[in-house]
């Protein structure tokens, strides 16, 4: 479970740095795999929860 939140804190800080980069002009590739990275952290994250 704790490895859960740790995934979903991870997840967010990516992205949040992908919204970042995309803000400050950096190449669409950058924050695109910023943003996936970061989404499969938040998915990760809260199937390890349901799934407790």
């Amino acid at each position: 479970m704790i490895l859960a939140f740790f995934m979903l804190f991870a997840g967010g800080m990516l992205i949040g740095g992908a919204w970042s980069f995309y803000r400050s002009k950096k190449p669409w590739w950058a924050y695109l795999g910023l943003l996936l990275l970061g989404l499969l952290c938040f998915g990760i994250s809260i199937w390890r929860i349901q799934t407790g």
